[in-house]
């Protein structure tokens, strides 16, 4: 099984690549897991400038499932909810800069992802979007 995030530094630069491009790089327990492992790591890397956040394929992220069947999901009880908000405050409170370089679909959590970095950089065919929304539902976990 693959690296679900890949981490590389170069010239200052600290790349971190989701990697599930079979999956549209939805976020799991096991990328949320590892994001936060990377992101504390680099928090000690005094030669980092800058994070850069990007999704490996096509898309930046976007959830595969539906969004009615995320809305109801038992996923987002217990930890992996909690796991994600962690993570998301994780990403604001990174002393160095982050940066979302969206080169397609931004959907659901890869968007809430993206919101969360300091900038975001899109390119033309980059789309953002909340699919629960069209259900008349908001993000169904605290974000503060």
């Amino acid at each position: 099984m693959a690296d679900e995030v890949l981490c590389s530094i170069q010239d200052g630069i600290a790349t971190l690549t989701l990697n599930r491009p079979e999956k549209r790089n939805a976020i799991n327990q096991a990328m949320i897991e590892s994001l936060t492992t990377h992101c504390s790591d680099l928090e000690q890397h005094r030669d980092v400038r800058v994070v850069v956040i990007r999704g490996a394929g096509k898309v930046f992220c976007a959830r595969t499932r539906p969004a009615r069947r995320w809305a109801n999901s038992k996923m987002l009880e217990g930890t992996t909810r909690t796991g994600v908000v962690e993570l998301f405050h994780q990403l604001e409170a990174l002393r160095h800069p982050t940066i979302a370089m969206v080169h397609g679909d931004a959907l659901a959590g890869g968007c809430e992802m993206a919101l969360h970095c300091d900038l975001r950089v899109a390119a033309d065919v980059a789309r953002f979007g909340m699919p629960l929304a069209r259900l008349g539902l908001i993000v169904p976990f605290e974000l503060t």
